[in-house]
């Protein structure tokens, strides 16, 4: 299955078994340069066999869900030169925060407290992360002194979004009014409390490693440090931040009263549920692989 996997492009021919000109009479062409033409959803970089020597001097290449074939019998590094999944590590953490739960309501009768506020909205899942492309470097003789560098990790995963502020406590009812030595001062009702925040987003899922193909010449280079690569998976995404509790509800107002009874008195203001939770981390994804070429 891996093999069929890696095996599944449609790859240009090229024979390494001829014996390459000198170089000096080889026009150069330039990694970059060439990839300047894109087609597709795959790039191709291919130099002229009896011609032209690929030469990478320096820089990078963000892939960004393209794949990329390159077909060079003769090839030169001159400086590091990078060839990377992404040009963005991480998704972006997900932006903003659900709209604030509901208020709890107002007390009806005189003197009863105000109700607690509802339950924040829990905030949203971070974005996935891609998944890293296949890159196969079918390169014949290598000279030069540089490095070749290919980072093919999936991308990590986005941040959940912030789950959504709690819903604000209600207003306590005002106390009833009575008379002085026959009915009762009623107080003011309690304020309802805030309610808890919402629980942070999920953390996007960590995008798959990509695959590599590299031929034997490139292989030689790696006990040198001239040739490194990874093909890891991307990280999960963190969770989101908690919501925010809601605001207090205020007390109701006490009852007047005339001299010499004392007037109701106001109710107590509510207070804040805390305690919301941060979202869970995502899932992460799959290593890719990087074998040599078995097509040469």
């Amino acid at each position: 299955m891996r093999r069929s996997l890696l095996l599944s492009f449609a790859l240009l021919p090229l024979a390494f078994a001829a014996p390459a000109e000198a170089q000096d009479n080889l026009r150069e062409v330039y990694f970059l340069d060439l990839v300047k033409s894109r087609t597709g959803n795959t790039i191709v970089v291919e130099a002229d066999p009896d011609t032209e020597i690929l030469v990478f001097n320096g820089g990078e290449l963000a892939l960004d869900n393209r794949n990329l074939i390159v077909v060079a019998r003769h090839a030169r590094i001159d400086a590091d030169t990078i060839i990377k999944s992404f040009g963005l590590v991480s998704r972006l953490p997900r932006p903003g925060r659900p709209p604030q739960a509901a208020a709890g309501a107002d007390g009806a009768e005189p003197g009863a407290a105000g109700a607690d506020g509802v339950t924040g909205t829990p905030g949203a899942a971070g974005d996935n992360g891609s998944p890293a492309g296949k890159v196969v470097l079918r390169i014949g003789e290598i000279a030069g002194n540089g490095r070749l560098l290919v980072n093919l990790d999936g991308q990590d995963g986005g941040k959940g979004q912030e789950g959504g502020q709690g819903g604000d406590g209600g207003k306590g009812a005002d106390g009833k009014a009575g008379k002085c030595g026959a009915d009762p001062i009623q107080a003011g009702g309690a304020g309802g409390w805030g309610g808890i925040g919402g629980q942070g987003g999920p953390g996007g899922r960590g995008g798959n490693g990509g695959i590599l193909i590299y031929s034997d010449a490139l292989a030689r280079l790696i006990e040198a440090g001239r040739f490194a690569f990874s093909t890891a998976s991307g990280q999960p995404g963190s969770g989101g931040d908690p919501g925010e509790p809601g605001n207090v509800g205020l007390g109701g107002d006490g009852a007047p009263a005339s001299a010499p009874c004392a007037a109701g008195v106001d109710g107590a203001p509510g207070s804040r549920h805390f305690g919301a939770s941060p979202g869970p981390m995502g899932a992460p994804g799959r290593d890719g692989t990087a074998a040599k070429d078995e097509n040469e």
